[in-house]
Protein backbone atom coordinates (compact mmCIF):
# COMPACT_ATOMS: atom_id res chain seq x y z
CA UNK A 1 0.00 0.00 0.00
CA UNK A 2 1.41 3.27 -1.14
CA UNK A 3 2.17 6.14 1.51
CA UNK A 4 -0.39 8.54 0.55
CA UNK A 5 -3.31 5.67 0.53
CA UNK A 6 -2.17 4.83 4.12
CA UNK A 7 -2.38 8.42 5.21
CA UNK A 8 -5.79 9.06 3.88
CA UNK A 9 -6.69 5.43 5.53
CA UNK A 10 -5.52 7.02 9.15
CA UNK A 11 -7.20 10.33 8.04
CA UNK A 12 -10.51 8.60 7.54
CA UNK A 13 -10.48 6.46 11.04
CA UNK A 14 -9.68 9.40 13.02
CA UNK A 15 -12.43 11.51 11.58
CA UNK A 16 -14.46 8.90 12.60
CA UNK A 17 -13.49 8.97 16.26
CA UNK A 18 -13.69 12.08 16.19
CA UNK A 19 -16.99 12.11 15.21
CA UNK A 20 -18.09 9.35 17.62
CA UNK A 21 -16.10 11.07 20.52
CA UNK A 22 -17.50 14.75 20.27
CA UNK A 23 -20.73 14.28 19.19
CA UNK A 24 -23.40 14.10 22.01
CA UNK A 25 -26.03 11.57 21.47
CA UNK A 26 -29.49 12.37 21.20
CA UNK A 27 -32.33 10.24 21.46
CA UNK A 28 -34.33 8.76 24.60
CA UNK A 29 -34.89 4.99 22.52
CA UNK A 30 -32.78 1.97 23.19
CA UNK A 31 -32.08 1.20 19.50
CA UNK A 32 -29.50 3.37 18.69
CA UNK A 33 -31.18 5.34 16.04
CA UNK A 34 -32.77 8.02 18.29
CA UNK A 35 -36.59 6.56 18.48
CA UNK A 36 -37.95 4.68 20.93
CA UNK A 37 -40.27 2.23 18.96
CA UNK A 38 -37.32 1.96 16.16
CA UNK A 39 -39.04 3.95 13.69
CA UNK A 40 -36.91 6.10 11.77
CA UNK A 41 -36.34 8.70 8.74
CA UNK A 42 -35.41 7.22 5.50
CA UNK A 43 -33.89 9.91 3.31
CA UNK A 44 -36.30 9.11 0.43
CA UNK A 45 -38.78 11.42 -0.74
CA UNK A 46 -39.67 12.34 3.68
CA UNK A 47 -41.24 8.38 4.46
CA UNK A 48 -41.05 6.72 7.62
CA UNK A 49 -40.78 3.27 7.97
CA UNK A 50 -40.39 0.17 10.69
CA UNK A 51 -37.47 -1.17 10.94
CA UNK A 52 -37.32 -4.12 13.41
CA UNK A 53 -34.78 -7.21 14.21
CA UNK A 54 -35.48 -10.16 12.98
CA UNK A 55 -33.68 -13.22 14.98
CA UNK A 56 -30.79 -14.08 13.23
CA UNK A 57 -31.19 -17.99 13.73
CA UNK A 58 -34.69 -18.82 12.63
CA UNK A 59 -35.04 -15.09 11.17
CA UNK A 60 -38.43 -15.16 11.86
CA UNK A 61 -39.96 -11.80 13.88
CA UNK A 62 -39.57 -11.96 17.66
CA UNK A 63 -43.28 -10.92 17.72
CA UNK A 64 -45.10 -13.97 15.88
CA UNK A 65 -46.19 -14.65 18.88
CA UNK A 66 -45.15 -17.66 21.57
CA UNK A 67 -42.96 -21.18 20.52
CA UNK A 68 -40.56 -19.04 18.36
CA UNK A 69 -36.84 -18.47 19.52
CA UNK A 70 -36.27 -15.55 21.75
CA UNK A 71 -34.17 -12.47 19.88
CA UNK A 72 -30.82 -12.29 20.84
CA UNK A 73 -29.04 -9.52 22.21
CA UNK A 74 -27.64 -7.18 19.12
CA UNK A 75 -24.67 -6.83 20.95
CA UNK A 76 -23.95 -10.33 21.54
CA UNK A 77 -25.58 -11.73 18.19
CA UNK A 78 -23.22 -13.00 15.04
CA UNK A 79 -25.25 -11.18 13.09
CA UNK A 80 -28.25 -9.35 12.85
CA UNK A 81 -31.11 -8.84 10.00
CA UNK A 82 -33.51 -6.11 9.71
CA UNK A 83 -36.81 -4.89 8.05
CA UNK A 84 -38.13 -2.33 6.01
CA UNK A 85 -41.26 -2.18 4.22
CA UNK A 86 -42.16 0.74 1.59
CA UNK A 87 -45.12 1.12 -0.43
CA UNK A 88 -44.16 0.90 -4.22
CA UNK A 89 -46.06 3.58 -5.60
CA UNK A 90 -44.85 5.51 -2.71
CA UNK A 91 -41.56 4.57 -4.47
CA UNK A 92 -42.53 6.20 -7.62
CA UNK A 93 -42.72 2.84 -9.19
CA UNK A 94 -44.72 1.90 -11.96
CA UNK A 95 -43.69 -0.98 -14.05
CA UNK A 96 -41.36 -2.90 -11.20
CA UNK A 97 -43.74 -5.14 -8.87
CA UNK A 98 -47.06 -3.52 -10.70
CA UNK A 99 -47.18 -5.15 -13.79
CA UNK A 100 -45.94 -8.50 -15.00
CA UNK A 101 -42.63 -8.38 -16.20
CA UNK A 102 -42.30 -8.41 -19.93
CA UNK A 103 -39.45 -10.52 -21.34
CA UNK A 104 -38.20 -8.46 -23.93
CA UNK A 105 -38.44 -5.77 -21.22
CA UNK A 106 -36.32 -7.51 -18.94
CA UNK A 107 -33.59 -8.00 -22.04
CA UNK A 108 -33.35 -3.94 -22.03
CA UNK A 109 -32.87 -4.45 -18.45
CA UNK A 110 -29.75 -6.37 -18.51
CA UNK A 111 -31.28 -10.07 -18.32
CA UNK A 112 -29.20 -13.02 -19.03
CA UNK A 113 -30.95 -16.32 -18.92
CA UNK A 114 -34.39 -17.86 -18.41
CA UNK A 115 -36.51 -14.31 -17.64
CA UNK A 116 -38.98 -14.78 -14.82
CA UNK A 117 -42.56 -14.84 -14.41
CA UNK A 118 -42.88 -12.46 -11.35
CA UNK A 119 -41.31 -9.67 -9.65
CA UNK A 120 -41.48 -11.50 -6.40
CA UNK A 121 -38.89 -13.79 -7.87
CA UNK A 122 -36.21 -11.43 -8.23
CA UNK A 123 -34.19 -10.26 -5.53
CA UNK A 124 -32.40 -6.84 -5.68
CA UNK A 125 -29.23 -6.91 -3.71
CA UNK A 126 -26.10 -4.62 -3.10
CA UNK A 127 -22.98 -5.95 -0.61
CA UNK A 128 -20.53 -4.08 1.45
CA UNK A 129 -17.23 -5.97 2.04
CA UNK A 130 -14.20 -5.35 3.90
CA UNK A 131 -12.17 -4.74 0.47
CA UNK A 132 -12.82 -3.02 -2.89
CA UNK A 133 -10.59 -5.21 -4.09
CA UNK A 134 -12.22 -8.49 -4.13
CA UNK A 135 -10.77 -11.76 -3.50
CA UNK A 136 -10.60 -14.34 -0.74
CA UNK A 137 -9.56 -12.04 1.63
CA UNK A 138 -12.61 -9.97 0.86
CA UNK A 139 -15.70 -10.32 3.85
CA UNK A 140 -19.37 -9.48 2.97
CA UNK A 141 -20.20 -7.66 6.06
CA UNK A 142 -23.45 -6.50 5.13
CA UNK A 143 -26.12 -7.70 2.39
CA UNK A 144 -28.76 -5.44 1.50
CA UNK A 145 -31.94 -7.11 0.12
CA UNK A 146 -35.08 -6.14 -2.09
CA UNK A 147 -38.33 -8.21 -2.73
CA UNK A 148 -41.78 -7.48 -3.68
CA UNK A 149 -44.35 -8.74 -1.83
CA UNK A 150 -47.74 -8.17 -1.37
CA UNK A 151 -47.65 -4.71 -3.06
CA UNK A 152 -44.72 -3.57 -0.95
CA UNK A 153 -40.75 -3.75 -1.51
CA UNK A 154 -39.71 -5.41 1.31
CA UNK A 155 -35.82 -4.15 2.44
CA UNK A 156 -33.70 -6.70 4.56
CA UNK A 157 -30.44 -5.84 5.60
CA UNK A 158 -28.18 -8.22 6.63
CA UNK A 159 -25.63 -7.80 9.35
CA UNK A 160 -22.13 -9.52 10.52
CA UNK A 161 -21.34 -8.74 13.85
CA UNK A 162 -18.77 -11.15 14.16
CA UNK A 163 -15.65 -12.14 11.62
CA UNK A 164 -15.57 -15.81 13.32
CA UNK A 165 -19.33 -16.52 12.63
CA UNK A 166 -19.28 -15.95 9.32
CA UNK A 167 -20.10 -19.64 8.14
CA UNK A 168 -22.83 -18.85 9.99
CA UNK A 169 -23.75 -15.65 8.43
CA UNK A 170 -23.12 -16.82 5.47
CA UNK A 171 -25.85 -20.22 5.51
CA UNK A 172 -28.23 -17.41 6.29
CA UNK A 173 -27.99 -15.16 3.08
CA UNK A 174 -27.71 -17.94 0.71
CA UNK A 175 -30.77 -19.86 2.31
CA UNK A 176 -32.34 -16.57 1.77
CA UNK A 177 -30.91 -15.92 -1.90
CA UNK A 178 -32.06 -19.81 -2.67
CA UNK A 179 -35.23 -18.52 -2.72
CA UNK A 180 -35.54 -16.34 -5.61
CA UNK A 181 -34.75 -17.32 -9.37
CA UNK A 182 -33.25 -14.16 -10.71
CA UNK A 183 -31.15 -11.10 -9.20
CA UNK A 184 -30.52 -7.83 -10.07
CA UNK A 185 -27.90 -5.70 -9.56
CA UNK A 186 -25.66 -2.76 -10.20
CA UNK A 187 -22.39 -3.77 -11.44
CA UNK A 188 -22.80 -7.08 -9.62
CA UNK A 189 -22.00 -9.14 -12.31
CA UNK A 190 -18.32 -8.29 -11.73
CA UNK A 191 -18.47 -7.33 -7.81
CA UNK A 192 -21.28 -8.10 -5.96
CA UNK A 193 -21.84 -11.25 -7.43
CA UNK A 194 -18.62 -12.89 -7.62
CA UNK A 195 -17.60 -12.07 -3.45
CA UNK A 196 -20.80 -13.86 -2.67
CA UNK A 197 -19.73 -17.06 -4.96
CA UNK A 198 -16.01 -16.97 -3.38
CA UNK A 199 -17.58 -16.74 0.73
CA UNK A 200 -19.90 -19.58 -0.46
CA UNK A 201 -17.92 -21.74 -1.54
CA UNK A 202 -15.60 -21.07 1.54
CA UNK A 203 -17.07 -21.39 4.04
CA UNK A 204 -19.84 -23.33 3.03
CA UNK A 205 -17.95 -25.28 -0.04
CA UNK A 206 -21.34 -24.71 -1.80
CA UNK A 207 -22.50 -23.09 -4.56
CA UNK A 208 -24.59 -20.01 -5.41
CA UNK A 209 -26.79 -20.28 -8.05
CA UNK A 210 -28.93 -16.88 -8.25
CA UNK A 211 -26.55 -15.54 -10.41
CA UNK A 212 -27.81 -17.72 -13.57
CA UNK A 213 -30.66 -15.28 -14.46
CA UNK A 214 -29.30 -12.16 -13.71
CA UNK A 215 -30.34 -8.37 -14.42
CA UNK A 216 -27.04 -6.00 -14.27
CA UNK A 217 -28.65 -2.57 -14.48
CA UNK A 218 -25.15 -1.16 -14.71
CA UNK A 219 -25.11 -1.87 -18.97
CA UNK A 220 -28.63 -0.58 -19.76
CA UNK A 221 -27.81 3.16 -17.81
CA UNK A 222 -24.57 3.50 -19.43
CA UNK A 223 -26.83 2.80 -22.57
CA UNK A 224 -29.34 5.58 -21.65
CA UNK A 225 -27.02 8.27 -19.40
CA UNK A 226 -23.73 7.89 -19.90
CA UNK A 227 -23.02 10.22 -22.65
CA UNK A 228 -25.79 12.66 -21.22
CA UNK A 229 -24.41 12.76 -17.60
CA UNK A 230 -20.87 11.51 -17.94
CA UNK A 231 -20.96 9.33 -15.01
CA UNK A 232 -23.86 6.54 -14.03
CA UNK A 233 -23.06 5.96 -10.67
CA UNK A 234 -26.16 5.42 -8.75
CA UNK A 235 -25.58 8.64 -6.94
CA UNK A 236 -25.24 10.46 -9.84
CA UNK A 237 -28.70 8.93 -11.61
CA UNK A 238 -29.65 9.61 -8.06
CA UNK A 239 -29.74 13.29 -8.77
CA UNK A 240 -30.35 13.31 -12.41
CA UNK A 241 -32.95 10.59 -13.04
CA UNK A 242 -34.85 10.55 -9.68
CA UNK A 243 -34.13 14.22 -8.82
CA UNK A 244 -33.34 13.22 -5.05
CA UNK A 245 -29.38 13.64 -4.49
CA UNK A 246 -27.38 12.17 -2.02
CA UNK A 247 -26.88 14.77 1.61
CA UNK A 248 -23.23 15.92 2.63
CA UNK A 249 -23.87 13.17 5.45
CA UNK A 250 -24.30 9.98 2.97
CA UNK A 251 -20.97 8.14 3.59
CA UNK A 252 -18.07 7.41 0.87
CA UNK A 253 -18.14 3.54 -0.18
CA UNK A 254 -14.36 3.87 -0.07
CA UNK A 255 -14.49 4.55 3.47
CA UNK A 256 -16.62 1.83 4.56
CA UNK A 257 -14.46 -0.81 5.17
CA UNK A 258 -12.08 1.18 7.64
CA UNK A 259 -15.99 2.51 9.16
CA UNK A 260 -16.69 -1.39 9.61
CA UNK A 261 -13.47 -2.17 11.32
CA UNK A 262 -13.50 0.91 13.92
CA UNK A 263 -17.22 -0.41 14.80
CA UNK A 264 -16.40 -4.06 15.14
CA UNK A 265 -14.10 -2.56 17.91
CA UNK A 266 -15.98 0.16 19.45
CA UNK A 267 -19.08 -1.35 19.21
CA UNK A 268 -20.72 2.29 18.71
CA UNK A 269 -24.03 2.28 16.77
CA UNK A 270 -23.15 5.58 15.31
CA UNK A 271 -20.30 4.62 13.30
CA UNK A 272 -22.08 1.05 11.24
CA UNK A 273 -25.81 3.21 11.08
CA UNK A 274 -24.50 5.95 7.87
CA UNK A 275 -23.59 2.40 6.65
CA UNK A 276 -26.69 0.83 7.19
CA UNK A 277 -28.33 4.10 5.87
CA UNK A 278 -25.72 4.19 2.37
CA UNK A 279 -26.78 0.31 1.80
CA UNK A 280 -30.24 0.54 2.27
CA UNK A 281 -30.05 3.76 -0.33
CA UNK A 282 -28.35 1.75 -2.92
CA UNK A 283 -30.88 -1.24 -2.60
CA UNK A 284 -33.69 0.92 -3.00
CA UNK A 285 -32.22 3.45 -5.65
CA UNK A 286 -31.22 -0.11 -7.79
CA UNK A 287 -35.12 -0.80 -7.57
CA UNK A 288 -35.96 2.94 -8.75
CA UNK A 289 -33.39 2.51 -11.32
CA UNK A 290 -34.60 -0.47 -13.05
CA UNK A 291 -38.55 0.84 -13.04
CA UNK A 292 -36.97 4.14 -15.38
CA UNK A 293 -35.21 2.14 -17.38
CA UNK A 294 -38.37 -0.19 -18.10
CA UNK A 295 -40.35 2.91 -18.16
CA UNK A 296 -38.46 4.18 -21.47
CA UNK A 297 -38.52 1.06 -22.84
CA UNK A 298 -42.44 1.50 -22.67
CA UNK A 299 -42.41 4.82 -23.57
CA UNK A 300 -40.51 3.96 -26.73
CA UNK A 301 -42.89 0.98 -27.62
CA UNK A 302 -45.62 3.69 -27.47
CA UNK A 303 -44.12 6.09 -29.90
CA UNK A 304 -42.58 8.43 -26.82
CA UNK A 305 -39.05 7.73 -27.48
CA UNK A 306 -36.04 10.00 -25.90
CA UNK A 307 -35.11 13.25 -27.14
CA UNK A 308 -31.62 12.52 -26.23
CA UNK A 309 -29.68 11.29 -29.60
CA UNK A 310 -27.59 8.54 -27.89
CA UNK A 311 -30.12 6.70 -25.39
CA UNK A 312 -32.90 6.68 -28.83
CA UNK A 313 -29.59 5.23 -30.59
CA UNK A 314 -29.06 2.48 -27.78
CA UNK A 315 -32.82 1.19 -27.23
CA UNK A 316 -32.87 1.19 -31.27
CA UNK A 317 -30.20 -1.33 -31.01
CA UNK A 318 -31.93 -3.91 -28.56
CA UNK A 319 -35.43 -3.36 -29.95
CA UNK A 320 -33.80 -4.78 -33.01
CA UNK A 321 -32.11 -7.30 -31.82
CA UNK A 322 -34.55 -8.79 -30.64
CA UNK A 323 -36.86 -8.50 -33.09
CA UNK A 324 -39.09 -5.18 -32.47
CA UNK A 325 -38.85 -3.56 -35.84
CA UNK A 326 -41.58 -0.89 -35.37
CA UNK A 327 -40.10 0.72 -31.81
CA UNK A 328 -36.14 0.37 -33.60
CA UNK A 329 -37.59 2.13 -36.60
CA UNK A 330 -39.02 5.11 -34.29
CA UNK A 331 -35.81 4.91 -31.98
CA UNK A 332 -33.14 5.09 -35.05
CA UNK A 333 -35.59 7.73 -36.84
CA UNK A 334 -35.17 10.18 -33.51
CA UNK A 335 -30.99 9.26 -33.09
CA UNK A 336 -30.94 10.53 -36.60
CA UNK A 337 -32.57 13.66 -36.58
CA UNK A 338 -31.74 14.91 -32.98
CA UNK A 339 -27.91 13.96 -33.27
CA UNK A 340 -25.13 15.29 -34.09
CA UNK A 341 -22.89 14.24 -37.51
CA UNK A 342 -21.10 11.59 -35.21
CA UNK A 343 -24.63 9.94 -34.07
CA UNK A 344 -26.11 10.47 -37.38
CA UNK A 345 -23.28 8.44 -39.18
CA UNK A 346 -23.37 5.44 -36.31
CA UNK A 347 -27.51 5.52 -36.74
CA UNK A 348 -27.28 5.75 -40.87
CA UNK A 349 -26.83 2.28 -41.73
CA UNK A 350 -29.03 0.54 -39.34
CA UNK A 351 -31.74 3.11 -40.20
CA UNK A 352 -31.61 2.42 -43.62
CA UNK A 353 -31.76 -1.17 -43.07
CA UNK A 354 -35.15 0.09 -41.01
CA UNK A 355 -36.20 2.15 -43.81
CA UNK A 356 -36.20 -0.55 -46.40
CA UNK A 357 -37.78 -3.26 -44.01
CA UNK A 358 -40.66 -0.46 -44.64
CA UNK A 359 -40.35 0.24 -48.05
CA UNK A 360 -39.18 3.47 -47.98
CA UNK A 361 -36.14 3.08 -50.47
CA UNK A 362 -36.35 6.58 -52.07
CA UNK A 363 -35.54 7.64 -48.69
CA UNK A 364 -32.72 5.82 -47.44
CA UNK A 365 -31.08 6.24 -50.74
CA UNK A 366 -31.28 10.16 -50.18
CA UNK A 367 -30.28 9.86 -47.05
CA UNK A 368 -27.07 7.73 -48.02
CA UNK A 369 -26.14 10.09 -50.82
CA UNK A 370 -26.31 12.94 -48.33
CA UNK A 371 -23.99 11.61 -45.81
CA UNK A 372 -21.45 10.49 -48.55
CA UNK A 373 -21.76 13.87 -49.98
CA UNK A 374 -20.93 15.48 -47.38
CA UNK A 375 -17.54 13.42 -47.04
CA UNK A 376 -18.25 12.49 -43.89
CA UNK A 377 -16.99 9.13 -41.97
CA UNK A 378 -14.45 6.89 -41.61
CA UNK A 379 -13.30 5.45 -44.51
CA UNK A 380 -14.56 1.89 -43.27
CA UNK A 381 -18.03 3.37 -42.96
CA UNK A 382 -17.90 5.13 -45.95
CA UNK A 383 -16.90 1.78 -47.75
CA UNK A 384 -20.11 0.13 -46.08
CA UNK A 385 -22.50 3.37 -47.21
CA UNK A 386 -21.51 3.38 -50.92
CA UNK A 387 -21.98 -0.37 -50.94
CA UNK A 388 -24.98 0.04 -49.16
CA UNK A 389 -25.81 2.80 -51.61
CA UNK A 390 -25.25 0.68 -54.63
CA UNK A 391 -27.68 -2.18 -53.16
CA UNK A 392 -30.58 -0.09 -52.59
CA UNK A 393 -30.27 1.34 -56.09
CA UNK A 394 -30.26 -2.29 -57.49
CA UNK A 395 -33.22 -2.73 -55.31
CA UNK A 396 -35.08 0.33 -56.70
CA UNK A 397 -34.35 -0.20 -60.22
CA UNK A 398 -35.73 -3.77 -60.11
CA UNK A 399 -38.81 -2.72 -58.49
CA UNK A 400 -39.19 -0.09 -61.13
CA UNK A 401 -38.70 -2.56 -64.07
CA UNK A 402 -41.11 -4.83 -62.32
CA UNK A 403 -43.74 -1.95 -62.51
CA UNK A 404 -42.74 -0.86 -65.68
CA UNK A 405 -43.26 -4.34 -66.98
CA UNK A 406 -46.67 -4.84 -65.45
Amino acid sequence: MELRERLARVAAARAVLREVEGRTWKGSGSNGTGSADGEEDLPLRGMHVKRHQIDDETHASPSEGPGRRRERDARSAPFTTSEERHDLRELGLEIVGLTPPDPLTLAHLGLRGEPPRRWEDVVFLDTETTGLSGGTGTYVFLLGTARIEGGELVLRQHLLQDLGAEREFVGAIHKELEAFRACASYNGKAFDLPILRTRVVLALRGELNVDETHLDLLHPARRLWRDRFGSTTLRQLEASILDEPRGNDDVAGALIPDRYFHWLRLRDQRIIEPVLRHNARDVISLVRIADRVARAVMDARSGRVPDHARAALALARIFERHGEAEPAYRCYESAYVEGDSTIRVRAALPYTRALERRGEIDRAIAMLETLLGLDIGTPSWREQGESRLRRLMRVRWRKQALATAS
